[in-house]
């Protein structure tokens, strides 16, 4: 069975057993629900990212790396942009994420995110982030426990 719209054509990202693929799916209302600040919007845009990056469409990381760089300190909102990332394993991501690392100070405000950031690297492929990690685990500007977190991980990409 296929689907088709009011005109004929058949709707693209519709399979013909009646499934959604996102790898079909137009991004533009994706992106304007990514960026609002109401939170369902918000979390079905990175949702729907998400499930874009997963099936190859590299333009959503993209979007989601820029959309992690325009966030201010919505620490909150960042946290979430990163778990979206979790399909994103690419250099630039890589860099974006160590940056974070240097540059936001440890508080009880953005534990959380850096938690959210180190997981995600800790989970990226060894060859993005392995020197990466190197250079934090002897970085003294970091706490002895924050480099002894970042030896485990180096000890774990082993």
């Amino acid at each position: 069975m296929k689907f088709v719209q009011a005109d004929g054509s058949q709707i693209p990202w519709l399979t013909e057993d009646g499934y959604f693929d996102a790898a079909q799916f137009p991004i533009d209302s994706v992106l304007k629900h990514a960026m609002s600040r109401d939170p369902r919007e918000f979390q079905t845009g990175l949702g729907m990212l998400d499930s874009m990056c997963h099936l190859g469409r590299r333009e959503a990381g993209v979007f989601l790396i820029g959309l992690l760089m325009t966030c201010e300190d919505d620490w909150e909102r960042r946290t979430e942009i990163v778990y979206a990332l979790r399909n994103v394993e690419t250099p630039a991501c890589a860099k974006v994420l160590f940056g974070d690392l240097k540059r936001v100070k440890s508080t009880n405000t953005t534990r959380r995110y850096l938690k959210a950031v180190i997981d995600r690297l800790a989970r990226m492929p060894p060859n993005l982030v392995r020197d990466g990690f190197e250079e934090l685990a002897i970085d003294s500007s970091f706490t002895h426990r924050m480099r002894s977190i970042f030896r485990a991980i180096l000890y774990d990409l082993a």
